[in-house]
């Protein structure tokens, strides 16, 4: 585990995703979609991608694979990430880094890329921003947002949703089901 120094104190940047939140992403995804290669630029512990039966393209600092060494085109159908949230530098997110990393990477700009990110990543824009001009102009569509709970992760209470792009099959908006949480 790695963490990034503040004024205050260390904040964790490796927090794993709530096993009721991958298998609820699993039960959307998989009703619509069936991939055969998966990327997970961040993978963690795999549990994102665990239940899915394909192939999965993982890479883990951690483990000693790290996604910004890459430079080959990755062949998948479908990108499933929680990148950390609280590492990068400046105004520049770590989420944004890995983005722009995969539309970079991927043969084909058309599948699915499903993002967990801080709400910052999306709604804390100005006009200028780059960010904002990428996911407006440059970026595919972001056709599913799925909104979480300030303390959908352990311990942690941070403004989080999942965005996705590329997702038609799925509806536009989703809450997470009483039920699982």
């Amino acid at each position: 585990m790695y963490s990034v120094k503040t004024k205050k104190k260390d904040k964790k940047s490796d927090i794993p995703t709530p096993h009721f939140l991958c298998d609820f992403l699993y039960d959307i995804i998989s009703e619509h979609y069936k991939p055969n290669i998966i990327l997970d630029p961040c993978s963690g512990d795999g549990r994102l991608t665990e239940k899915f039966n394909c192939k999965t393209i993982q890479y883990e600092i951690k483990n000693g694979s790290d996604f910004f060494c890459e430079t080959k085109t990755i062949n998948c159908d479908m990108v499933i990430m929680n990148p950390p949230f609280n590492s990068g530098n400046g105004k520049t997110l770590i989420c944004e880094l890995f983005l722009y990393k995969v539309f970079n990477l991927i043969n084909d700009k058309n599948i699915p890329v499903i993002m967990i990110c801080p709400f910052g990543f999306r709604l804390n824009q100005t006009k200028k921003s780059k960010r904002w001009q990428k996911l407006r102009d440059e970026y595919p569509p972001i056709t599913t947002i799925i909104s979480l709970p300030l303390d959908i992760f352990d311990d942690i209470q941070f403004h989080t949703e999942i965005l996705c792009f590329n997702t038609n099959k799925l509806n536009a908006h989703y809450f997470i089901p009483k039920k699982l949480i």
